[in-house]
């Protein structure tokens, strides 16, 4: 390649919180077993922004962020097995708001051809932590009704249609806003219960005939934990992938008790390079073509510019959207 610099959108420190930057860097080399990807497209994520608005130390270093990203395969490591130039790919890997930015070839996944390079960048996080928190954490197989907190978020819209494609019978969701209810039912919802409404437990109870829901993927915490374990059934398994709401949390432990339930906690965060690959792995061969043929569909809410990743964020953080908000890169 002839190019030897790019545009890398860098996080800045300031008092209001971390703002971006368009800078100039040299373009990376590929190491052994990476290869180089030219990004057509990545998205915005809530537990990285949250992380970038806390960027306030003068002090402190900028970030290169972006935590997934597709594009085109452009330059190959030494080693690299199974991946060539030209190859049209979608990863969950760091530096993504870029140009071009590297990816280990284990991280990689095909792209679909019958998706745009919009709906790819917005694949990998949510939908590896929507595989991860169902299949993995909640052995979705074993349960005929799943509750997704936070319906309309990115992982909640590609959770209901995950537990659909998986086979759930009933699978619930939950919102604070009785306008986005219709679109939540048209991606499969059974029911939409709406949790600004004091009742939306005894609903849900109401609809499973008292049992509760044996699986629940909740994004919300702090406020809704103790509900989720009343909306729990017998034996059930909640499963926590975000604390939107906050992370401290009462719980009732004699519920807990009760039900011989299950709170199980996931993060990317603390894993390993390899066992965060092995859950690339597991997603894809699940659910891959349920993504190529349209059965699990990235709900695109709009899309920003590279340069307006500011933007992008902040409404992120207005609560507007149903689904996922998309970054062109090019």
């Amino acid at each position: 390649m002839s190019q030897q610099t790019m545009i890398q959108m860098m996080v800045m420190p300031s008092p209001q919180g971390g703002r971006y930057q368009a800078t100039q860097v040299p373009l990376p080399v590929p190491a052994a077993h990476e290869v180089l990807v030219q990004v057509k497209a990545s998205s915005v994520n809530r537990g990285e922004t949250q992380s970038v608005l806390k960027h306030k130390d003068p002090l402190a270093k900028p970030l290169a962020t972006g935590i997934e990203f597709a594009g085109v395969v452009c330059a190959l490591g030494q080693d690299v097995q199974g991946w060539h130039i030209g190859d049209e790919v979608m990863t969950r890997s760091p530096a993504g708001f870029a140009q071009f930015a590297l990816a280990p070839e284990k991280s990689l996944m095909k792209k679909p051809s019958t998706i745009s390079w919009l709906e790819a960048g917005c694949i990998p996080n949510v939908f590896i932590t929507a595989h991860d928190a169902l299949v993995t954490a909640g052995q979705i197989k074993t349960a005929k009704s799943v509750l997704v907190t936070a319906g309309s978020s990115g992982v909640g819209v590609t959770g209901i249609q995950m537990a659909r494609y998986l086979g759930a019978q009933q699978v619930f969701a939950t919102t604070r806003s009785s306008q986005k209810i219709s679109s939540l039912k048209a991606l499969g919802a059974t029911a939409v219960l709406n949790t600004e409404e004091p009742s939306w437990v005894d609903q849900l109870l109401v609809l499973t005939q008292g049992q509760g829901v044996d699986l629940i993927m909740d994004q919300v915490g702090s406020t809704l934990l103790d509900a989720n374990m009343l909306a729990l059934a017998l034996g059930g398994r909640l499963i926590t992938v975000g604390r939107n709401a906050g992370n401290i949390a009462s719980i009732n432990l004699d519920e807990l008790a009760r039900k011989n339930a299950s709170v199980i906690g996931r993060t990317f965060r603390t894993r390993t390079l390899a066992q965060t690959q092995e859950c690339s792995r597991r997603f894809d061969e699940d659910c891959a073509k349920g993504v190529a043929d349209g059965s699990i569909k990235v709900i695109l809410d709009r899309s920003f510019k590279l340069a307006e990743l500011d933007q992008a964020q902040a409404y992120l953080m207005s609560n507007g959207q149903t689904g996922k908000i998309a970054i062109e890169v090019s």
